[in-house]
């Protein structure tokens, strides 16, 4: 059966259960009026922290606060309540709970995932505002993490070809808290958190994040260190107006890990904390990151249908990166070795970014609009030099004996030295439209203008310049047959210009001729909102990219277009309460992708016809239980699965299918929390991620682990 059969009768099935409304709770049946001669009646009220994993409502997919019903589009909430019971304190633990997401070991640098086979490198978000520096976020000031699947260019301009990640963050609250937390686990985690919230009145909030981390893990010689702080203030001008300012900080030094390499088309079946990179990694093999940021908002609501939002965020990237790599395949022999390269990486990047928006409420001809007017400018300027240092160590494959690598040495040229100025300005507009009862239009349209300019310092002084239009739409229509349930079509558009990736960092010297990727998207599917204490959907997805590009391998200098990439599947997922006192948070994706090779591709010795793009496992799902037990205690589990998935479009190198199971429990109390996790249950050996673009980067999975976490309320 076809994958657009299977895909339909999946999307009629679960349509047609709307006749049927589960029921989540019983209502309690109103009482008979009491007898004249009973006693009063005594009251005892007895509070329960509840905490929920269903999201009703959300800025990431519209930019205004819309219900997810409302939403023609895939939209993954992964709220704070979530985060905090499976410990987590990374992206990539937040995600894990978003089936159809990839993970990449992002030159061990960076968060970097694919999303519905593409990826996105570049489309991280904060509160809406790009965030496209390549480090790893800190989870300490994030309320809750949002993935938004399929083309966003509507709104967000550039990229987002697949879909994007926006993290929310903490905001100063009406009572504030004061909390502080320590996390312990057994494969060396050590990470103490803060949040403390201080009014000074009612007009003047604030609130200050932060955490530091001094941490192992299984890997050999690995070592974290990391701090992180974020201030933020809210101030009630008047009734009608708000000013937000916040401030963030984050110094991350880590470990240079590249994982583990591949062998006759598998990673090598050698231990999984087998380390490949220096004897000295603390100082000849790491990553240092520094990022810096500011940003403020003004809210301005002149009355019931006419409001302003305006937001400016600035910030600064410094990474100095010690890194080896083998980008060589390994040869079959009786004694395979592996050979190393080294590097040296500085870079610096330093942008403001500015969105305008005033969004209106207003009747024409009977239909209710809600309409987003927006602009956006940004500049970012970005410092990117290379040393390079070939073949500086060669390593028996199965029992690695490292060496202190050699550095580089004093007088090297620099391979990559050059710096981009990056300007854009997009006007956007969209409306949400009533039409009648049971039928709304979510329509938007903008105009993106782009202009990048990249100077060469080398010698070979290859300076590069390109200028980009591109209009990006999306059209959404939904019908809601009733209250619960809402059926959706949508299509939208995305471009990413090939200089995001590759003027950016200079290795490509004709990208300047090489037109923007171009993406469109179908997505149909149904949404319910089941009793208001959890959601449902089932939506089914048919993508395009042209312009695949991969770099030549006669050629590193030049790229070659390989043809166009084609994801299509289905996503099921459930959040919120599925009993009194039950909870679940859990998902399915059917993912189906091939790149269609060109002609210029088979010519340079690759054959890419009908492959499979790298880190798109066909199946994948996730699902976390949670059963509230009395006094505040509770007990959950879960479990994770993905199918066997390449590690880059090549097709060469498989990772293997896997599954791992989880536990947790803990209490909630007025003064303390405690969260108990144990991952990776049954010790399954498995590999997490992969480089995406090459075949020799395979980061295994954590082994069993245990975790505990205990916060303090003051």
């Amino acid at each position: 059966m076809s994958i657009k059969k299977k895909a339909c009768r999946a999307l009629v099935i679960a349509t047609s259960l709307a006749g049927a409304r589960p029921v989540l709770a019983k209502e309690t049946p109103a009482a008979a009026p009491a007898p004249a001669s009973t006693l009063p009646a005594i009251n005892i009220n007895a509070q329960t922290d509840r905490t929920t994993y269903d999201t009703s409502r959300s800025k990431t997919a519209t930019k205004t606060s819309t219900s997810l019903m409302d939403v023609p589009q895939t939209v993954t909430v992964v709220p704070r309540a979530l985060i905090e019971e499976q410990n987590a304190t990374s992206i990539q633990q937040a995600l894990r709970n978003v089936p159809g997401v990839g993970f990449s070991v992002g030159d061990g640098q960076r968060d970097q995932v694919t999303i519905r086979g593409f990826s996105s490198i570049t489309d991280q978000y904060v509160d809406g505002i790009r965030d496209d520096s390549l480090y790893y976020r800190d989870l300490s000031n994030v309320q809750s993490v949002e993935v938004l699947k399929g083309p966003a260019a509507v709104l967000y301009g550039r990229g987002s070809a697949g879909g994007l990640i926006n993290r929310t963050l903490k905001k100063p609250e009406a009572d504030p808290q004061q909390e502080v937390g320590v996390s312990l686990g057994t494969e060396g985690e050590r990470r103490g958190e803060f949040d403390i919230g201080l009014n000074a009145n009612d007009a003047a909030r604030f609130r200050i994040t932060g955490a530091g981390e001094n941490s192992n893990s299984f890997r050999d010689q690995f070592q974290l260190n990391r701090q992180a702080i974020a201030p933020s203030a809210q101030f009630k001008l008047d009734a009608n107006t708000t000013l937000n300012l916040e401030a963030d900080y984050l110094h991350d030094r880590r470990t240079s890990d590249q994982g583990l390499p591949a062998y006759l088309g598998r990673p090598v079946d050698v231990p999984h904390n087998t380390y490949y990179g220096s004897a000295n990694a603390a100082n000849t093999s790491y990553n240092d990151i520094t990022v810096e940021s500011a940003t403020a908002s003004l809210d301005h609501r002149f009355n019931d249908s006419l409001s302003f939002h305006a937001a400016v965020r600035t910030y600064d990237f410094s990474l100095e990166r010690k890194n080896y790599v083998n980008y060589e395949p390994i040869k079959t022999a009786a004694n395979p070795v592996v050979t190393l390269d080294e590097s040296t990486r500085f870079r610096n990047d330093h942008g403001v970014d500015g969105m305008f928006e005033l969004t209106q409420k207003a009747t024409l001809f009977g239909m209710k609009n809600e309409v987003l007017y927006g602009l956006e400018l940004s500049q970012q300027q970005k410092f990117d030099t290379i040393y390079t240092n070939k073949n500086v160590a060669t390593y028996n494959l199965f029992n690695p004996q490292q060496i202190d690598l050699p550095g580089i040495k004093p007088g090297t040229l620099a391979s990559t030295n050059g710096s981009t100025v990056i300007g854009l300005a997009g006007l956007y507009a969209q409306d949400l439209i009533s039409l009648t009862e049971h039928w709304k239009v979510l329509a938007g349209l903008r105009f993106d203008y782009i202009d990048q300019t990249r100077r060469d310092y080398t010698a070979a002084g290859v300076n590069l310049a390109r200028t980009d239009r591109a209009w990006s739409p999306r059209v959404g229509l939904m019908y809601e047959p009733l209250e619960w349930v809402t059926l959706y079509g949508t299509y939208s558009q995305s471009f990413s210009p090939l200089a995001d990736t590759l003027i950016s960092n200079g290795v490509v010297a004709n990208a300047s001729t090489l037109e923007p990727q171009k993406t469109t998207s179908f997505e149909v599917g149904s949404k319910l909102d089941l009793g208001g204490h959890a959601s449902a959907s089932v939506a089914l997805f048919d993508m395009k990219q042209t312009n695949q590009q991969i770099a030549d391998p006669t050629n590193p200098s030049f790229s070659l277009p390989i043809g166009t990439q084609h994801s299509r599947g289905v996503e099921l997922s459930f959040a919120g309460e599925v009993a009194p006192k039950w909870s679940v948070f859990g998902g399915y994706t059917y993912l189906n992708g091939n790149v269609q090779g060109s002609p210029q591709a088979t010519a340079a010795g690759i054959s890419l016809h009908d492959s499979t793009p790298g880190l798109s496992p066909r199946h994948s799902a996730s699902i976390w239980i949670k059963r509230d037990l009395p006094y505040g205690f509770y007990v959950a589990g879960g479990s994770q699965f993905q199918s066997a998935r390449f590690t880059s479009a090549s097709d060469l190198v498989t990772l293997p299918s896997f599954v791992t199971f989880d536990l947790g429990a803990g209490y909630h109390g007025k003064k303390v929390d405690v969260t108990l996790t144990l991952d990776n249950l049954f010790n399954r050996n498995y590999f997490i991620s992969a480089h995406g673009n090459a075949d020799m980067s395979n980061m295994p999975g954590d082994p069993r682990t245990f975790t505990v976490s205990a916060r303090w309320r003051m």
